[in-house]
């Protein structure tokens, strides 16, 4: 039924063989386009040759029987890259099933496993670059169209009765589960020769977009699609259509298979509303997947500063955004896969080759996808939500409250009273600072990930800064000579009014640095829980054990010999200098600023230790 079509895709291969290298980009993607396209026609069209093991459409049999061997000699003349002995396997086996009589289900698996790898090494758009119009189409269909397969799309237009094979009834619900968007594009792209099925080219790349929305809906019942609309806002499941490349790319026998039976409903509201797939938002999942493909495709592109910042983008705006509920779950997994994204920026920054990219970039999507599923099998309960609010603010606000209580304690205990007013000032006003740069990030500005982790790298080393210049001055006057010095000059004497700001200062940086971050993390967490009561519990469950900690360091501090005060209270300086001049390179790492040159050495993140050189 097909056999042109076939020829016309043998000899565009041999054409585009004959006028370019195989690596010529416009050529060999549209072969790549030519294989998917072959591969979606015998996934639904071999079940009219083959049944229960029986030939019983010889001419069908034996346009199956060609398509196999077409998608070979395609895949021959695409470029030589890593995979592509792989695909010719897959080819083979598609082709062996086919001689072989397998069952219909067996057949439409291996070509969809097949197409799928082509369009994963090749990069093959099986998605518009802007969102569909269903609606737009009505009319070019209803003028284009409709004299064949009639205005409600039953295939029984004025021209269908001189038509054979009649034209496809898409209403046939068994066929509409086994094509895809992109397989009805490539059909009003390609048409199919042999039949009444003309190419419609000669329209632009939105038009025919359009048209498959609207002949893929025409068989949807309103009903389904009403229920689809509930399911779709309700949430439950967006992770199994997270994007418009997956709504084209998946049919709905594949969806249904992998999310349940429901997702169809869900699959025919976004047919007839993808604009429901711009207004949700993606998972922080989803983003760290779309920015890695897209990585890979900027690399592959001879584009290397966009891809690095496309990887960046997918870390910082991504992944980050759940590593804390995931480390909950599994944190040998969530570690494992910062530290594979690091790999990953890292190859780019090198100008590594674009198989060792492209791999990384795989193997990084596949590791994403398999934390997708855990978050999505076992979910953020109840626990989770707490343990990770908990963690959250335990981990981004221990050094504060550690400088804080040192800095009251030192100005209790050497009668400076009126520097705690300023002390007070300094942390409040980090809040408050903190607060309206957050709102001001939603509403008003775009703040990225890297802006946000560069002001927490140079806000922590100049912490670092103050910090060890306040350990030193520390030390010193805890020496003999200097201590009675100091004793007889400054203890109860009003400290300067620059002195005064100083201890504000401080404040302000060692709360400021984190609280931006915190409230980001927060409210992603918020967005993923059910309830906000374990994620209001743990934050409070936090904020008092940060409070109990300070009363603790400041009650010791309190009886501790003034001399030997100091002693402990700059050791403590020094310390937070070296944790915070750690974090300080780690923040200005992931904002990347700094190179990041891996090694085989323990990570500590509460002592600001982490395995790179630099750090």
């Amino acid at each position: 039924m097909r056999i042109v079509l076939i020829s016309l895709c043998l000899a565009g291969a041999t054409l585009i063989a004959a006028a370019a290298p195989a690596a010529d980009s416009a050529g060999w993607r549209q072969s790549a386009q030519s294989i998917v396209a072959a591969l979606d026609y015998v996934a639904i069209d071999y079940p009219e040759a083959v049944r229960d093991g029986r030939i019983v459409n010889d001419a069908e049999y034996a346009e199956q029987r060609d398509f196999a061997a077409t998608v070979l000699q395609l895949l021959g003349s695409l470029p030589a890259e890593p995979g592509r002995e792989a695909l010719a396997g897959q080819a083979t086996a598609l082709a062996t099933a086919i001689e072989s009589l397998a069952p219909a289900a067996e057949i439409a698996q291996l070509c969809r496993g097949l197409a799928t790898q082509v369009i994963r090494t090749y990069g093959v758009a099986v998605a518009p670059a802007s969102l569909p119009d269903p609606a737009a189409a009505v009319a070019l269909f209803a003028a284009q169209c409709a004299v064949c397969h009639g205005l409600e799309g039953r295939g029984d237009g004025p021209a269908a009765p001189g038509l054979e094979p009649p034209p496809t009834n898409f209403h046939d619900d068994a066929r509409a589960r086994q094509r895809s968007l992109y397989g009805l594009y490539s059909t009003i792209t390609l048409g199919v020769e042999g039949t009444g099925m003309a190419s419609f080219a000669a329209l632009d790349e939105a038009q025919r977009w359009n048209l498959a929305f609207h002949v893929a809906g025409l068989g949807d019942e309103a009903s389904a699609v009403a229920r689809g609309r509930e399911l779709w806002e309700d949430g439950g499941l967006r992770e199994a259509l997270p994007s418009i490349a997956s709504l084209t790319s998946q049919t709905p026998a594949e969806v249904a298979a992998d999310a349940g039976p429901t997702a169809e409903a869900v699959m025919a509201y976004l047919r007839h509303h993808p604009e429901a797939l711009a207004a949700a938002q993606p998972s922080p999942l989803e983003r760290a997947r779309r920015g890695i493909e897209a990585a890979v495709a900027a690399y592959a592109a001879d584009r290397p500063e966009t891809a690095t910042r496309l990887a960046l983008t997918a870390y910082l705006e991504g992944y980050e955004l759940v590593e804390a509920p995931l480390r909950t779950l599994d944190a040998d997994m969530a570690l494992g896969i910062e530290h594979d994204m690091q790999v990953f920026r890292n190859l780019i920054r090198e100008s590594a080759s674009l198989a060792t990219v492209r791999v990384a970039g795989d193997d990084l999507v596949q590791r994403l996808d398999t934390a997708a599923r855990r978050l999505n099998d076992e979910g953020l309960s109840a626990i989770t939500v707490f343990f990770s609010a908990l963690l959250i603010l335990l981990r981004e606000g221990l050094e504060a409250i550690l400088i804080l209580a040192a800095l009251a304690m030192y100005l209790r205990r050497t009668d400076h009273q009126r520097g705690l007013a300023y002390m007070h000032v300094g942390w409040a006003g980090a809040l408050a600072t903190g607060l309206v740069t957050w709102i001001a990030a939603q509403t008003l500005i775009d703040v990225t990930g890297a802006q946000r982790e560069t002001v927490e790298g140079f806000a922590a080393l100049l912490a670092a800064v103050v910090l060890l210049y306040v350990g030193i001055w520390l030390h010193r006057h805890s020496l003999a000579a200097r201590w009675q010095a100091f004793l007889r000059e400054r203890i109860g004497r009003s400290l300067s009014t620059g002195a005064l700001w100083g201890i504000a200062g401080l404040a302000f940086i060692a709360v400021y640095r984190e609280i931006l971050e915190t409230m980001l993390f927060y409210q992603a967490l918020w967005l993923q829980s059910a309830r906000p009561a374990p994620l209001l519990g743990g934050a409070a469950v936090a904020a008092l054990c940060l409070v109990v900690l300070g009363w603790l360091v400041f009650r010791v501090g309190a009886r501790l010999p003034l001399r030997q005060f100091f002693r402990v209270n700059g050791i403590l300086m020094f310390g937070l200098a070296v944790i915070f001049a750690g974090k300080g390179v780690a923040a200005l790492q992931e904002a990347g600023m700094l190179p990041a040159r891996l090694i085989d050495f323990p990570r500590i993140d509460l002592l600001g230790i982490y395995p790179t050189v630099q750090s």
